[in-house]
């Protein structure tokens, strides 16, 4: 995309699918370095960063096939990780893991007393319909 996003198909949506294009390009030998696909989605990606250090993106940019915040910029545990995890494969903690330190404090202190976490918004589609993944 020209934001230097990725569309995703099975995970919502553009968090989803940026994380998988990050892998792939890594896997392949391309750095942030030397690829400017890489280093646009990067940028997508630290540039959608909730304040609290999250991510979350809503089932409506499946759709609207255009990045959608959820609903009061709140963030998704599980994108979070998803977008840590891209970040992790373009190098970002070698570059500057402060993005990567607060996406972690995040997650960390959004774990409950029992070891689990808060169930949170819908994450999976299928053919761009919107389904639960527990």
């Amino acid at each position: 995309m020209p934001d230097g996003s990725w569309y995703g198909n099975w995970g919502i949506c553009f968090t989803y699918g940026t994380w998988f294009a990050l892998g792939g390009l890594a896997a392949a030998g391309e750095t942030y370095n030397n690829c400017p696909a890489m280093r646009r989605a990067v940028d997508f990606l630290l540039r959608s960063q909730r304040d609290d250090g999250g991510w979350g993106e809503s089932y409506l940019s499946c759709p609207n096939k255009e990045y959608v915040p959820l609903e009061g910029n709140r963030s998704n545990l599980a994108q979070t990780a998803w977008a840590m995890m891209g970040l992790i494969h373009a190098g970002q903690a070698e570059r500057d893991p402060t993005p990567l330190h607060r996406a972690a404090k995040l997650i960390i202190n959004s774990q409950l007393e029992d070891g689990d976490f808060p169930q949170q918004e819908i994450l999976g589609v299928y053919s761009r319909n919107c389904i639960k993944i527990s």
